[in-house]
């Protein structure tokens, strides 16, 4: 029984000291090429949905949900 929880501590503080000598090296981040346009037709940014899509809504009610490391059109809306 000693035995099993000497093993069972053991392998905790094996873990422990792992996850401390893989948590200090830092991953590198990677940025979204911001060289991508979108055009003043679509209006003004009304909001975001989620970490992906922008949305626009330009002066006759047209919606636009717009990627925006691409600038491409995912959706629209009119509203009437």
């Amino acid at each position: 029984m000693t035995q099993k929880w000497l093993l069972l501590l053991f392998l905790l503080l094996l873990v422990f000291v792992a996850g401390l000598y893989t948590g200090r090296y830092k991953l590198t981040p990677a940025y979204a090429d911001a060289n991508s346009s979108i055009p003043r037709s679509f209006g003004s940014c009304r909001g975001a949905l989620g970490s992906e899509l922008l949305i626009f809504e330009d002066g006759n009610g047209t919606v636009r949900l717009v990627h925006p490391a691409s600038g491409s059109v995912f959706g629209t809306v009119v509203r009437k």
